[in-house]
């Protein structure tokens, strides 16, 4: 049922949801901008997937409202398949415990799911600090906008953490993927949706923050990326991570901050943008050489059947 309410059409009552750990320091700020944000009339559940925090995150959460169960495994994927066993609605959001949500972003975003095409919609999220990485964060997604379909199913700005869904759809797929990592679930999940011929959709216009604590936080971010790298780029590709084309943009990389920081009236970009490339092929050489061979699925990547309807 379509429901009318500040000139956006809107999508029936939702579920929230959220996955945490030792979230206390984000927790009140990210969890009274949502209720804000989203009206209340328009909620059928809270839900939080706490994956056993030690700090004040499960008493936070409950005292704003939300119904806190234990993660049944471990992670974002656990979390994620947990808390889709307790979503009883046609539609549900998701949340992470360090996402300061758009102030427009229910407004805008849940809108693109009236297109039947459309399985998943979400904004896009930029860290709040240091300003010129959000800068340098501003650019990539600018070069991206628009060219959804000349990219395929991995436009960058596809995240878990300001995500609406279809829940028949997700379930239809079996779930959020089941992976021994953090990193891609969102990326496997976009080939999954594609796979079945349906879309996600990114609202570029939707600019959420993500609570970061530094550069230093954010590099160590891109060099545990990188280390996964392989891993998901074998399960997208089947192949490897081509390092040439990443040890060239690595060198070419002082002239792109030069161009950004001009572009983006961010000086700081200058030397921000090579240190994100070098951390990044850093933890890619570093993944290769402790490469596991445990295996990364805990479950098949897809389901068979397609989806119909």
């Amino acid at each position: 049922m379509l429901t009318k309410h500040w000139g956006s059409t809107l999508i029936g009552k939702v579920d929230l949801v959220m996955w945490t750990k030792n979230g206390a320091e984000t927790l009140p700020l990210v969890l009274k901008r949502i209720s804000d944000v989203i009206p209340n009339e328009f909620v059928n559940k809270r839900i939080i997937v706490d994956d056993r925090s030690t700090d004040d995150t499960r008493e936070i959460a409950k005292s704003a409202g939300w119904d806190v169960v234990l993660n049944e495994g471990k992670g974002i994927s656990d979390g994620a398949n947990t808390a889709l066993k307790h979503v009883t609605s046609e539609h549900f959001i998701s949340f992470e415990q360090d996402i300061l949500l758009a102030p427009e972003w229910w407004q805008k975003v849940p809108k693109h799911l009236s297109d039947p095409k459309v399985a998943v919609a979400s904004g896009l999220r930029l860290s709040n600090q240091p300003i010129a990485l959000r800068k340098i964060q501003e650019y990539a997604l600018e070069r991206f906008q628009g060219r959804e379909r000349d990219i395929g199913p991995f436009p960058s700005g596809r995240t878990l953490d300001n995500t609406i869904y279809k829940t028949r759809v997700i379930r239809q797929i079996r779930g959020f993927p089941k992976l021994s990592i953090s990193a891609g679930i969102d990326n496997i999940l976009a080939l999954q949706i594609h796979r079945n011929q349906l879309e996600w959709k990114v609202d570029y216009t939707v600019k959420s923050t993500h609570l970061r604590m530094g550069l230093r936080d954010e590099l160590a971010h891109y060099y545990w990326y990188g280390t996964c790298s392989d891993m998901l780029e074998h399960l997208l590709s089947k192949r490897n991570v081509a390092m040439r084309p990443m040890i060239l943009r690595l060198f070419f990389s002082p002239l792109r901050g030069l161009h950004i920081g001009i572009k983006k009236k961010a000086p700081q970009a200058v030397y921000i943008y090579p240190l994100i490339r070098f951390v990044g092929l850093k933890g890619m050489f570093d993944g290769r050489k402790r490469k596991s061979h445990a295996p990364l699925f805990k479950a098949p990547l897809m389901n068979e059947n397609r989806i119909s309807g």
